[in-house]
């Protein structure tokens, strides 16, 4: 291999080491010059870049809650849970591509495998023509799992959130009361509490 097409190899790896770094840093876009001859600085430049949009990938800077509170009965009709993701300024653009979702259900509850998926925004209207959710159940039915296109205003239709509504459903002999211990992680983002009550049956 010549000194030539080696020194260029090593330039990209810099800029692709340092690009992953700031974007893990929360550091902005360091554009970094480019003089358009294909050589040592150019190499550099495009490292940084992919680099930088891996780095940003990784780190999966979301929101995700909640929304609302949730109850129901054993052998009742069931319930839905809401489960929201943002940005943190709910206007930067995330377009992270497949990532794994895995839901954790309170204790005393499971999930009976539906998802739906929709982007409402801040107005409450909703949109986006999304892909239906293929969702798979734990055999005890605590844990729910899917992947799933995670990304947020790149265009006209996924603005502001994105909301997964889950089947869920207390489970025959649960202990009436408020359960706080169960999960929502996607990606590599902050994971999330989610809540849901146990009632009695009213019948």
């Amino acid at each position: 291999m010549s000194t030539d097409v080696q020194t260029k190899k090593e330039a990209y790896k810099r800029g692709e080491e340092q690009g992953r770094a700031d974007a893990l840093a929360g550091k902005p876009y360091a554009d970094p010059p480019r003089d358009g001859t294909r050589g040592e600085q150019d190499q550099y430049a495009n490292g940084y870049d992919w680099g930088y949009e891996q780095g940003r990938a990784q780190k999966l800077d979301l929101v995700v809650w909640q929304e609302g509170g949730v109850e129901d009965a054993p052998g009742g009709l069931g319930t839905t849970i809401n489960i929201c993701v943002r940005t943190p300024n709910w206007s930067e653009t995330v377009d992270a591509g497949e990532r794994e979702h895995v839901f954790t259900a309170p204790t005393g509850f499971r999930w009976n495998g539906t998802v739906g998926a929709q982007y409402k925004r801040m107005d409450q209207t909703t949109g986006g023509s999304l892909p239906p959710v293929r969702a798979t159940v734990s055999d005890d039915g605590r844990t729910l799992t899917f992947t799933y296109h995670v990304h947020l205003n790149t265009g006209s239709e996924d603005k502001d959130c994105i909301v997964y509504t889950c089947g869920l459903e207390a489970v025959d002999g649960a202990r009436t009361g408020r359960r706080t211990d169960g999960v929502a992680q996607i990606g590599t983002a902050p994971p999330a509490r989610l809540r849901a009550e146990v009632i009695e049956d009213e019948d």
